[in-house]
Protein backbone atom coordinates (compact mmCIF):
# COMPACT_ATOMS: atom_id res chain seq x y z
CA UNK A 1 0.00 0.00 0.00
CA UNK A 2 2.49 2.58 -1.22
CA UNK A 3 -0.20 5.22 -1.55
CA UNK A 4 -1.14 5.17 2.13
CA UNK A 5 1.11 5.22 5.17
CA UNK A 6 -1.37 4.75 8.04
CA UNK A 7 -5.09 4.21 8.52
CA UNK A 8 -7.61 4.50 11.34
CA UNK A 9 -10.84 2.52 11.63
CA UNK A 10 -13.54 3.69 14.07
CA UNK A 11 -16.33 1.31 15.09
CA UNK A 12 -19.47 2.59 16.81
CA UNK A 13 -21.76 0.40 18.91
CA UNK A 14 -24.36 1.06 21.57
CA UNK A 15 -21.75 0.57 24.30
CA UNK A 16 -19.12 2.94 22.90
CA UNK A 17 -16.53 3.25 20.20
CA UNK A 18 -13.39 1.33 19.33
CA UNK A 19 -10.51 2.81 17.35
CA UNK A 20 -7.85 0.80 15.53
CA UNK A 21 -4.65 2.40 14.30
CA UNK A 22 -3.07 0.55 11.37
CA UNK A 23 0.14 0.88 9.39
CA UNK A 24 0.51 -0.01 5.72
CA UNK A 25 2.71 -2.89 4.60
CA UNK A 26 3.24 -4.89 1.43
CA UNK A 27 0.12 -7.03 2.02
CA UNK A 28 -2.27 -4.32 3.16
CA UNK A 29 -2.56 -2.98 6.70
CA UNK A 30 -1.52 -4.32 10.09
CA UNK A 31 -3.07 -3.28 13.40
CA UNK A 32 -0.62 -1.35 15.58
CA UNK A 33 -2.85 -0.27 18.44
CA UNK A 34 -6.44 -0.49 19.67
CA UNK A 35 -8.24 1.98 21.90
CA UNK A 36 -11.68 1.84 23.51
CA UNK A 37 -13.62 5.12 23.74
CA UNK A 38 -16.84 6.15 25.39
CA UNK A 39 -19.62 7.68 23.32
CA UNK A 40 -18.86 11.40 23.16
CA UNK A 41 -15.21 10.96 24.16
CA UNK A 42 -12.79 12.80 21.89
CA UNK A 43 -10.51 10.79 19.65
CA UNK A 44 -6.80 11.35 20.45
CA UNK A 45 -5.64 14.12 18.14
CA UNK A 46 -2.24 12.53 17.61
CA UNK A 47 -3.87 9.48 15.99
CA UNK A 48 -6.63 10.83 13.76
CA UNK A 49 -5.70 14.51 13.16
CA UNK A 50 -3.96 15.45 9.94
CA UNK A 51 -1.13 17.95 9.57
CA UNK A 52 1.47 18.89 6.95
CA UNK A 53 3.16 15.50 7.32
CA UNK A 54 0.03 13.95 5.85
CA UNK A 55 1.04 15.41 2.48
CA UNK A 56 3.95 12.96 2.40
CA UNK A 57 2.70 10.22 4.76
CA UNK A 58 -0.93 9.84 3.78
CA UNK A 59 -3.48 8.86 6.41
CA UNK A 60 -6.86 7.22 5.77
CA UNK A 61 -9.61 7.75 8.35
CA UNK A 62 -12.44 5.22 8.10
CA UNK A 63 -15.62 5.06 10.13
CA UNK A 64 -18.08 2.17 10.28
CA UNK A 65 -21.70 3.22 10.38
CA UNK A 66 -23.74 1.42 13.03
CA UNK A 67 -25.12 -1.77 11.52
CA UNK A 68 -28.74 -0.67 12.09
CA UNK A 69 -28.17 2.41 9.88
CA UNK A 70 -27.21 0.50 6.71
CA UNK A 71 -29.14 -1.52 4.14
CA UNK A 72 -27.39 -4.07 1.91
CA UNK A 73 -28.67 -5.12 -1.49
CA UNK A 74 -27.33 -7.17 -4.39
CA UNK A 75 -27.83 -6.65 -8.09
CA UNK A 76 -26.61 -8.55 -11.15
CA UNK A 77 -25.29 -6.35 -13.95
CA UNK A 78 -23.41 -6.88 -17.20
CA UNK A 79 -19.65 -6.86 -16.80
CA UNK A 80 -18.20 -3.44 -17.51
CA UNK A 81 -15.83 -0.80 -16.19
CA UNK A 82 -16.33 0.23 -12.53
CA UNK A 83 -17.45 3.74 -13.49
CA UNK A 84 -20.07 2.39 -15.89
CA UNK A 85 -21.32 -0.08 -13.28
CA UNK A 86 -21.78 2.78 -10.82
CA UNK A 87 -23.92 4.56 -13.41
CA UNK A 88 -25.99 1.39 -13.93
CA UNK A 89 -26.58 1.08 -10.19
CA UNK A 90 -27.64 4.71 -10.03
CA UNK A 91 -30.33 4.04 -12.63
CA UNK A 92 -31.76 1.22 -10.46
CA UNK A 93 -31.60 3.00 -7.10
CA UNK A 94 -35.34 3.64 -6.98
CA UNK A 95 -35.95 -0.12 -7.14
CA UNK A 96 -33.15 -1.06 -4.72
CA UNK A 97 -33.55 1.63 -2.06
CA UNK A 98 -36.11 1.30 0.76
CA UNK A 99 -36.17 5.11 1.01
CA UNK A 100 -36.59 7.94 -1.51
CA UNK A 101 -33.46 8.39 -3.59
CA UNK A 102 -33.16 12.05 -2.59
CA UNK A 103 -32.89 11.05 1.07
CA UNK A 104 -30.11 8.46 0.85
CA UNK A 105 -26.39 8.10 0.35
CA UNK A 106 -25.08 4.95 -1.27
CA UNK A 107 -21.97 3.04 -2.21
CA UNK A 108 -21.13 -0.14 -4.14
CA UNK A 109 -18.70 -3.04 -3.94
CA UNK A 110 -17.98 -5.28 -6.93
CA UNK A 111 -17.66 -8.95 -6.02
CA UNK A 112 -15.04 -10.89 -7.99
CA UNK A 113 -16.45 -12.69 -10.98
CA UNK A 114 -16.00 -16.51 -11.13
CA UNK A 115 -12.87 -17.38 -13.07
CA UNK A 116 -14.58 -20.40 -14.67
CA UNK A 117 -17.50 -18.30 -15.92
CA UNK A 118 -16.16 -15.53 -18.17
CA UNK A 119 -19.68 -14.65 -19.37
CA UNK A 120 -21.18 -14.41 -15.86
CA UNK A 121 -22.89 -11.25 -14.74
CA UNK A 122 -21.17 -8.85 -12.36
CA UNK A 123 -22.49 -9.16 -8.80
CA UNK A 124 -22.66 -5.77 -7.13
CA UNK A 125 -23.31 -5.20 -3.43
CA UNK A 126 -25.11 -1.92 -2.89
CA UNK A 127 -24.84 -0.20 0.52
CA UNK A 128 -27.59 2.32 1.31
CA UNK A 129 -28.01 4.62 4.31
CA UNK A 130 -30.36 7.44 5.17
CA UNK A 131 -28.81 10.85 4.57
CA UNK A 132 -30.16 12.30 7.81
CA UNK A 133 -28.71 9.39 9.84
CA UNK A 134 -25.35 9.78 8.09
CA UNK A 135 -25.25 13.53 8.69
CA UNK A 136 -26.14 13.05 12.36
CA UNK A 137 -23.44 10.40 12.72
CA UNK A 138 -20.84 12.60 11.02
CA UNK A 139 -21.82 15.51 13.27
CA UNK A 140 -21.12 13.35 16.32
CA UNK A 141 -17.73 12.32 14.93
CA UNK A 142 -16.81 15.93 14.16
CA UNK A 143 -17.60 16.88 17.75
CA UNK A 144 -15.22 14.15 18.89
CA UNK A 145 -12.41 15.34 16.61
CA UNK A 146 -12.66 12.59 13.98
CA UNK A 147 -13.04 13.65 10.33
CA UNK A 148 -13.74 10.54 8.27
CA UNK A 149 -12.44 10.09 4.73
CA UNK A 150 -14.87 7.23 4.10
CA UNK A 151 -17.96 5.72 5.70
CA UNK A 152 -18.40 1.95 5.41
CA UNK A 153 -20.74 -0.82 6.44
CA UNK A 154 -19.10 -3.27 8.90
CA UNK A 155 -21.25 -6.19 7.76
CA UNK A 156 -19.71 -6.06 4.29
CA UNK A 157 -16.23 -6.86 5.55
CA UNK A 158 -17.49 -9.76 7.68
CA UNK A 159 -19.27 -11.09 4.60
CA UNK A 160 -16.14 -10.80 2.46
CA UNK A 161 -13.97 -12.33 5.20
CA UNK A 162 -16.17 -15.44 5.27
CA UNK A 163 -14.82 -16.31 1.79
CA UNK A 164 -18.08 -18.00 0.79
CA UNK A 165 -17.57 -20.91 -1.61
CA UNK A 166 -20.59 -23.07 -0.76
CA UNK A 167 -24.19 -22.36 -1.67
CA UNK A 168 -26.74 -21.84 1.06
CA UNK A 169 -27.89 -19.21 3.48
CA UNK A 170 -25.14 -17.51 5.48
CA UNK A 171 -26.18 -15.91 8.75
CA UNK A 172 -24.08 -13.30 10.55
CA UNK A 173 -25.92 -12.66 13.84
CA UNK A 174 -23.50 -10.14 15.37
CA UNK A 175 -24.22 -8.76 18.82
CA UNK A 176 -27.68 -8.66 20.40
CA UNK A 177 -28.22 -4.95 19.72
CA UNK A 178 -27.34 -5.22 16.01
CA UNK A 179 -29.39 -6.49 13.06
CA UNK A 180 -28.60 -9.90 11.61
CA UNK A 181 -27.04 -10.05 8.15
CA UNK A 182 -28.51 -12.84 6.00
CA UNK A 183 -26.76 -13.66 2.70
CA UNK A 184 -28.19 -16.13 0.15
CA UNK A 185 -25.59 -17.78 -2.05
CA UNK A 186 -26.80 -19.81 -5.04
CA UNK A 187 -24.90 -20.92 -8.09
CA UNK A 188 -21.71 -19.34 -6.74
CA UNK A 189 -23.38 -15.92 -6.71
CA UNK A 190 -24.80 -13.68 -4.00
CA UNK A 191 -28.50 -13.66 -4.83
CA UNK A 192 -29.82 -11.71 -1.85
CA UNK A 193 -28.51 -9.69 1.10
CA UNK A 194 -30.77 -8.56 3.92
CA UNK A 195 -30.21 -6.81 7.25
CA UNK A 196 -32.88 -8.28 9.59
CA UNK A 197 -33.69 -6.22 12.69
CA UNK A 198 -34.67 -8.42 15.64
CA UNK A 199 -35.79 -7.74 19.20
CA UNK A 200 -33.55 -8.69 22.10
CA UNK A 201 -34.50 -11.71 24.18
CA UNK A 202 -35.83 -15.22 23.51
CA UNK A 203 -37.99 -14.06 20.58
CA UNK A 204 -34.86 -13.26 18.60
CA UNK A 205 -34.39 -16.83 17.29
CA UNK A 206 -37.96 -17.60 16.18
CA UNK A 207 -38.28 -14.21 14.50
CA UNK A 208 -35.14 -14.83 12.43
CA UNK A 209 -36.30 -18.30 11.48
CA UNK A 210 -39.60 -16.87 10.27
CA UNK A 211 -37.79 -14.20 8.23
CA UNK A 212 -35.55 -16.83 6.58
CA UNK A 213 -38.57 -18.93 5.61
CA UNK A 214 -40.18 -15.90 3.98
CA UNK A 215 -36.94 -15.12 2.08
CA UNK A 216 -36.80 -18.73 0.90
CA UNK A 217 -40.35 -18.51 -0.48
CA UNK A 218 -39.45 -15.30 -2.26
CA UNK A 219 -36.34 -16.95 -3.70
CA UNK A 220 -38.39 -19.84 -5.02
CA UNK A 221 -40.81 -17.45 -6.66
CA UNK A 222 -37.97 -15.45 -8.26
CA UNK A 223 -36.33 -18.66 -9.46
CA UNK A 224 -32.88 -18.43 -7.89
CA UNK A 225 -33.67 -20.93 -5.06
CA UNK A 226 -34.49 -24.47 -6.21
CA UNK A 227 -33.66 -26.61 -3.14
CA UNK A 228 -33.69 -26.27 0.66
CA UNK A 229 -30.62 -24.26 1.54
CA UNK A 230 -27.89 -25.35 3.92
CA UNK A 231 -27.54 -22.97 6.85
CA UNK A 232 -24.10 -21.55 7.63
CA UNK A 233 -23.87 -19.77 10.95
CA UNK A 234 -20.92 -17.37 11.21
CA UNK A 235 -20.74 -16.95 14.98
CA UNK A 236 -18.51 -17.45 17.98
CA UNK A 237 -19.01 -20.26 20.51
CA UNK A 238 -21.34 -18.26 22.78
CA UNK A 239 -23.55 -17.08 19.91
CA UNK A 240 -23.55 -20.52 18.32
CA UNK A 241 -24.96 -22.07 21.50
CA UNK A 242 -27.91 -19.68 21.23
CA UNK A 243 -28.59 -20.05 17.51
CA UNK A 244 -27.91 -23.74 16.80
CA UNK A 245 -30.98 -25.07 18.70
CA UNK A 246 -33.22 -22.66 16.78
CA UNK A 247 -32.43 -24.31 13.45
CA UNK A 248 -31.74 -27.87 14.62
CA UNK A 249 -35.26 -28.13 16.03
CA UNK A 250 -36.56 -27.78 12.50
CA UNK A 251 -34.21 -30.51 11.32
CA UNK A 252 -32.26 -28.18 9.10
CA UNK A 253 -28.61 -28.84 8.28
CA UNK A 254 -26.38 -26.25 9.92
CA UNK A 255 -22.64 -25.54 9.75
CA UNK A 256 -20.91 -23.23 12.21
CA UNK A 257 -18.11 -21.03 10.88
CA UNK A 258 -15.85 -19.03 13.17
CA UNK A 259 -16.02 -15.30 12.41
CA UNK A 260 -12.94 -13.22 11.76
CA UNK A 261 -11.81 -11.13 14.79
CA UNK A 262 -12.86 -7.51 14.63
CA UNK A 263 -9.26 -6.10 14.47
CA UNK A 264 -8.61 -8.20 11.37
CA UNK A 265 -11.90 -6.96 9.91
CA UNK A 266 -10.62 -3.41 10.45
CA UNK A 267 -7.43 -4.24 8.54
CA UNK A 268 -9.44 -5.80 5.70
CA UNK A 269 -11.74 -2.78 5.59
CA UNK A 270 -8.78 -0.41 5.34
CA UNK A 271 -7.23 -2.53 2.59
CA UNK A 272 -10.50 -2.66 0.64
CA UNK A 273 -11.08 1.10 0.86
CA UNK A 274 -7.46 1.92 -0.03
CA UNK A 275 -7.76 -0.09 -3.25
CA UNK A 276 -11.33 0.90 -4.16
CA UNK A 277 -11.56 1.51 -7.89
CA UNK A 278 -15.09 2.98 -7.90
CA UNK A 279 -14.37 5.95 -5.63
CA UNK A 280 -17.97 5.80 -4.31
CA UNK A 281 -18.45 6.15 -0.57
CA UNK A 282 -21.27 6.58 1.92
CA UNK A 283 -19.61 9.86 2.89
CA UNK A 284 -21.59 12.70 1.22
CA UNK A 285 -19.56 14.71 -1.26
CA UNK A 286 -20.23 18.02 0.50
CA UNK A 287 -18.72 16.62 3.71
CA UNK A 288 -15.67 15.32 1.86
CA UNK A 289 -15.16 18.72 0.20
CA UNK A 290 -15.56 20.56 3.50
CA UNK A 291 -13.12 18.27 5.28
CA UNK A 292 -10.61 18.76 2.48
CA UNK A 293 -11.01 22.54 2.68
CA UNK A 294 -10.60 22.46 6.46
CA UNK A 295 -7.38 20.49 6.02
CA UNK A 296 -6.02 22.99 3.46
CA UNK A 297 -7.06 25.96 5.60
CA UNK A 298 -5.46 24.33 8.62
CA UNK A 299 -2.18 23.96 6.72
CA UNK A 300 -2.29 27.64 5.74
CA UNK A 301 -3.04 28.73 9.28
CA UNK A 302 -0.30 26.54 10.72
CA UNK A 303 2.12 27.91 8.14
CA UNK A 304 1.18 31.50 8.93
CA UNK A 305 1.42 30.83 12.65
CA UNK A 306 4.83 29.27 12.16
CA UNK A 307 6.03 32.31 10.17
CA UNK A 308 4.53 34.69 12.72
CA UNK A 309 6.09 32.76 15.60
CA UNK A 310 9.47 32.78 13.86
CA UNK A 311 9.13 36.54 13.31
CA UNK A 312 8.18 37.17 16.94
CA UNK A 313 11.05 34.98 18.15
CA UNK A 314 13.44 36.83 15.83
CA UNK A 315 12.24 40.20 17.13
CA UNK A 316 12.61 39.02 20.73
CA UNK A 317 16.10 37.75 20.01
CA UNK A 318 16.97 41.07 18.34
CA UNK A 319 15.73 43.15 21.25
CA UNK A 320 17.36 40.77 23.70
CA UNK A 321 20.70 41.10 21.93
CA UNK A 322 20.22 44.86 21.74
CA UNK A 323 19.51 45.00 25.47
CA UNK A 324 22.63 42.96 26.24
CA UNK A 325 24.77 45.20 24.02
CA UNK A 326 23.29 48.26 25.69
CA UNK A 327 24.17 46.85 29.11
CA UNK A 328 27.72 46.16 27.92
CA UNK A 329 27.97 49.67 26.47
CA UNK A 330 26.73 51.22 29.72
CA UNK A 331 29.16 49.13 31.75
CA UNK A 332 32.12 50.04 29.52
CA UNK A 333 31.13 53.71 29.55
CA UNK A 334 30.93 53.69 33.33
CA UNK A 335 34.34 52.05 33.51
CA UNK A 336 35.74 54.64 31.11
CA UNK A 337 34.20 57.46 33.14
CA UNK A 338 35.60 55.99 36.35
CA UNK A 339 39.04 55.63 34.81
CA UNK A 340 39.11 58.94 32.93
CA UNK A 341 40.12 60.90 36.05
CA UNK A 342 42.95 58.55 36.90
CA UNK A 343 44.01 58.47 33.26
CA UNK A 344 44.12 62.28 33.11
CA UNK A 345 46.10 62.36 36.31
CA UNK A 346 48.46 59.77 34.92
CA UNK A 347 48.99 61.86 31.78
CA UNK A 348 49.56 64.92 33.94
CA UNK A 349 52.07 63.08 36.09
CA UNK A 350 53.83 61.73 33.00
CA UNK A 351 54.05 65.27 31.56
CA UNK A 352 55.43 66.62 34.81
CA UNK A 353 57.99 63.81 34.99
CA UNK A 354 59.00 64.57 31.42
CA UNK A 355 59.37 68.26 32.28
CA UNK A 356 61.51 67.41 35.29
CA UNK A 357 63.58 65.08 33.17
CA UNK A 358 64.13 67.79 30.56
CA UNK A 359 65.05 70.25 33.28
CA UNK A 360 67.47 67.75 34.70
CA UNK A 361 69.06 67.25 31.31
CA UNK A 362 69.22 71.01 30.71
CA UNK A 363 70.97 71.46 34.01
CA UNK A 364 73.64 68.98 33.04
CA UNK A 365 73.93 70.48 29.57
CA UNK A 366 74.32 73.97 31.07
CA UNK A 367 77.06 72.67 33.34
CA UNK A 368 78.81 71.02 30.40
CA UNK A 369 78.66 74.30 28.45
CA UNK A 370 79.92 76.26 31.45
CA UNK A 371 82.78 73.80 31.90
CA UNK A 372 83.70 74.02 28.22
CA UNK A 373 83.66 77.82 28.47
CA UNK A 374 85.79 77.89 31.58
CA UNK A 375 88.36 75.49 30.20
CA UNK A 376 88.78 77.09 26.79
CA UNK A 377 88.41 80.84 27.50
CA UNK A 378 91.79 82.39 26.51
CA UNK A 379 93.57 85.13 28.44
CA UNK A 380 92.67 88.61 27.44
CA UNK A 381 89.15 87.58 26.58
CA UNK A 382 86.23 88.44 28.77
CA UNK A 383 82.62 87.27 28.82
CA UNK A 384 80.03 90.02 28.95
CA UNK A 385 76.92 87.83 28.57
CA UNK A 386 75.81 84.24 28.43
CA UNK A 387 72.41 83.12 27.22
CA UNK A 388 71.54 79.45 27.53
CA UNK A 389 68.36 77.94 26.22
CA UNK A 390 67.43 74.46 25.14
CA UNK A 391 69.85 73.42 22.42
CA UNK A 392 71.55 76.82 22.15
CA UNK A 393 74.46 78.44 24.00
CA UNK A 394 75.06 82.07 22.98
CA UNK A 395 78.17 83.99 24.08
CA UNK A 396 79.32 87.59 23.68
CA UNK A 397 82.12 89.57 25.17
CA UNK A 398 85.34 91.55 24.46
CA UNK A 399 88.87 90.64 23.65
CA UNK A 400 92.22 92.39 23.30
CA UNK A 401 93.12 90.37 20.20
CA UNK A 402 90.96 89.03 17.37
CA UNK A 403 93.22 86.02 17.07
CA UNK A 404 92.29 84.98 20.60
CA UNK A 405 88.61 85.09 19.64
CA UNK A 406 89.20 82.84 16.65
CA UNK A 407 91.23 80.46 18.81
CA UNK A 408 88.43 80.39 21.38
CA UNK A 409 85.82 79.72 18.67
CA UNK A 410 87.84 76.82 17.32
CA UNK A 411 88.37 75.41 20.78
CA UNK A 412 84.61 75.38 21.35
CA UNK A 413 84.20 73.44 18.13
CA UNK A 414 86.55 70.77 19.38
CA UNK A 415 85.01 70.36 22.81
CA UNK A 416 83.97 66.73 23.36
CA UNK A 417 80.82 65.58 25.12
CA UNK A 418 81.81 63.98 28.40
CA UNK A 419 78.80 61.63 28.21
CA UNK A 420 79.49 60.49 24.65
CA UNK A 421 83.05 59.41 24.08
CA UNK A 422 84.51 60.87 20.89
CA UNK A 423 81.42 62.90 20.10
CA UNK A 424 81.57 66.73 19.97
CA UNK A 425 79.52 68.61 22.49
CA UNK A 426 78.21 71.06 19.93
CA UNK A 427 76.81 70.08 16.56
CA UNK A 428 77.49 73.53 15.18
CA UNK A 429 79.48 76.57 16.30
CA UNK A 430 78.85 79.70 14.26
CA UNK A 431 81.63 81.97 13.09
CA UNK A 432 82.20 84.82 15.52
CA UNK A 433 81.07 88.28 14.62
CA UNK A 434 83.59 90.87 15.73
CA UNK A 435 83.45 94.66 15.94
CA UNK A 436 86.31 96.94 16.99
CA UNK A 437 85.66 99.31 19.85
CA UNK A 438 88.64 101.64 20.46
CA UNK A 439 92.21 100.94 19.51
CA UNK A 440 92.76 97.65 21.42
CA UNK A 441 89.28 96.27 22.15
CA UNK A 442 87.15 94.04 19.99
CA UNK A 443 83.56 93.01 20.72
CA UNK A 444 82.73 89.51 19.62
CA UNK A 445 79.64 87.19 19.52
CA UNK A 446 78.96 83.63 18.38
CA UNK A 447 76.43 80.84 19.01
CA UNK A 448 76.98 77.18 19.86
CA UNK A 449 74.24 74.68 18.96
CA UNK A 450 74.19 71.57 21.08
CA UNK A 451 73.59 68.10 19.63
CA UNK A 452 70.09 66.77 20.09
CA UNK A 453 69.57 63.40 21.72
CA UNK A 454 68.26 61.97 18.46
CA UNK A 455 71.42 63.08 16.72
CA UNK A 456 73.48 61.65 19.46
Amino acid sequence: MARWHTANVLQTTAGGRRLWHLSANSDGFAVESEKALLLGERVPAGIAAKDWQTLFRRKLNLAWLPANKVFLRTVQLPASEPAEIVQMVELQLEKLSPMPVTQIVWSVYLLPRPADKPDALQTVIVMIAGRSAVEEFLGQLEGEGYLADRLEAPGLDQLLAADIREDGVWIFPGSEDEPVLVAWWCGGTAQNLTMVSLPAGPERGPRLKTQIEQMAWAGELEGWLSAPPKIHLVAGPAEARFWEPVFKEAGEEIAVVAPLPTPKLAALSARRCAGDATGVSLLPQEFASRYRQQFVDGLWMRGLMAVLSAYVIGVLIYFGALYVLKLNYTRVKQEMDSRSGSYTNALKDAAQVQILKVRQELKYKALDCWKALAENLPDGTTIDGIYFRRGSFELHGTADDTAAVLTFNQAMRDVLNPNRDGQPLFSEVSQPTMQSRGANTTEWRFNCTMKEEADE
